[in-house]
């Protein structure tokens, strides 16, 4: 019965050690690319680019609440309309 046990654990511990290399045993099947498929590839990546580059730069500290706050803006220590009733 002993036997048995230990026969069982072991295999049950050796399952996902096997299940973790099998994807390195497929490793070795590259599959070429048609020409199609680097044409479409090099499409998609010069659109990438392209949208990469329309993206602004962030120079300096970005405020997106700035056109919505006054000029005047209350001191950080200052309790705004909140009192604590206790």
């Amino acid at each position: 019965m002993k036997k048995t046990v230990l026969a069982l654990l072991i295999a049950a511990m050796a399952t996902p050690v096997y299940a973790q290399m099998a994807p390195n045993f497929a490793a070795g099947d590259v599959k070429l690319k048609t020409d199609v498929e680097v044409k479409k590839e090099q499409e998609r990546e010069a659109g990438y680019k392209s949208g990469v580059s329309k993206i602004p730069d962030a120079k300096g500290k970005v405020d997106p609440w700035g056109g919505v706050r006054g000029a005047a803006t209350p001191a950080a220590n200052q309790n705004q309309s909140r009192s604590s009733s206790k």
